[in-house]
């Protein structure tokens, strides 16, 4: 027997997925469709497993998320039409999917998420992932393995709960008892890379009834004549064909080379792109980010003819400052073939370079001047953060130390 969910992009019907007896997902393009990714343009004939399943499976949420929402529905964690056809109406980027054809919304007002319930949602979210605990739940699908959750954000700074009409606007992640810190690290990391890259995402610390909170602006949202809008991108996953299982080279997914081609490849700014990526790369080394997989770079479609541009800066998280014993210290993607930060030297940076066929000399030279005072950077910026109880950290500490070991391994 065969399933079907409507595919939307940009709130307008592109195609079909199916399901076929075997469990193999088929993506079928409408007439004069919009393209979804840059590795399925849009053509007559569909487009099998191959092509379809790396997809729609890096649509899914990730981790306990992704368990716990699978439990709930009485669904397998390998099944994506099924997950997919639970959660898909808010994906990444512009994407929806719904079991039939959409049918437009009564205009209802927007349910606001008071501050009592924003804390009732942070107290379950660990048990009720992505609102699914909320009566008449929104279909977000948020990837990622953190605890986290979607709101719409209005002018007046109140949460309110989406729709299709208001697509989510910020995402919320919480503590973990895990990783001590974790939010300030992301704040910090965040902070400081918008200091050199102008386009990284904006990231808050606040706080309801005492519970913290980090809220992250999306990236693939846009405000139009007063009206928030989506934008499509696609993680280098899917623009590469890998499933989300694979987002890590040992894992067999992407290495940094293929990135890095790809991004010369489609992006409509190749220079600029290429040049952004590999500053990405020294910056995650020197705060000791191992966790920069491929599913933490994306293209945005700036248009809808399959027009890319990298996405701008997200997700940056100094995972290294935590001990082995919680967490892998082996990087996402090896450098020169170094599986970790600690064993990669000046010498693997120019060698990366030498296999990208880019100049080591020179592409050292501008590194070295795009990270200049970074050191100092940092510290100013632990020093501000520490100022305000609500941001107040010791992790700061330990990733400035970070900072100017490898800056000095690096440059020095």
């Amino acid at each position: 027997m065969t399933r079907e969910l409507s595919v939307y992009l940009y709130g307008q019907k592109v195609g079909a997925l199916s399901e076929d007896s075997l469990g193999h997902l088929m993506f079928q393009y409408e007439i004069s469709s919009y393209p979804l990714s840059v590795r399925m343009p849009v053509r007559p004939e569909a487009y099998e497993a191959a092509y379809a399943e790396p997809f729609f499976d890096n649509l899914k949420p990730e981790g306990d998320a992704l368990s716990l929402i699978a439990a709930k529905f009485h669904i397998s964690e390998q099944n994506t039409f099924s997950i997919l056809n639970q959660i898909g109406g808010d994906c990444a980027g512009a994407v929806s999917l719904y079991p039939a054809e959409l049918q437009k919304q009564i205009d209802t007002p927007l349910k606001e998420i008071g501050k009592e319930q924003l804390a009732g949602i942070i107290d379950e979210l660990p048990d009720n992932p992505l609102l699914t605990g909320l009566q008449n739940a929104p279909r977000l699908s948020l990837a990622g393995a953190q605890a986290k959750f979607a709101v719409y954000k209005d002018e007046e700074g109140k949460y309110y709960r989406s729709d299709d009409e208001h697509p989510t606007t910020h995402i919320i992640k919480i503590t973990n008892k895990r990783f001590d810190g974790l939010l300030e690290n992301e704040l910090f990391c965040m902070s400081l890379a918008k200091k050199i890259f102008k386009d990284a995402i904006e990231v808050e610390i606040h706080s309801v009834d005492g519970r913290k909170y980090l809220e992250i602006q999306r990236f693939d949202r846009k405000s139009l004549n007063g009206k928030i809008e989506r934008i499509h991108q696609e993680d280098f996953c899917q623009v590469l064909g890998y499933l989300s299982r694979q987002k890590y080279q040992s894992d067999g997914g992407p290495k940094i080379s293929q990135i890095y081609n790809a991004i010369t490849q489609h992006s409509h700014r190749k220079a600029a792109d290429g040049y952004k990526f590999i500053q990405l790369l020294i910056f995650n080394y020197l705060i000791g980010n191992t966790d920069a997989h491929a599913k933490n770079f994306s293209f945005l479609h700036i248009d809808r003819n399959n027009k890319v541009a990298l996405s701008p800066t997200y997700d940056l998280v100094a995972v290294d400052v935590y001990p082995k014993k919680i967490v892998s210290h082996d990087i996402a993607m090896t450098i020169n073939g170094k599986g970790t930060y600690a064993s990669v030297y000046r010498k693997d940076w120019e060698a990366l370079f030498s296999q990208l066929h880019l100049n080591p000399t020179g592409m050292m030279k501008e590194m070295a001047k795009t990270f200049s005072g970074i050191v100092e950077k940092g510290y100013n910026l632990a020093n501000k953060l520490n100022e305000n109880p609500l941001t107040a950290s010791d992790v700061y500490d330990k990733i400035s130390a970070n900072i100017k070991d490898r800056y000095q391994t690096l440059f020095e």
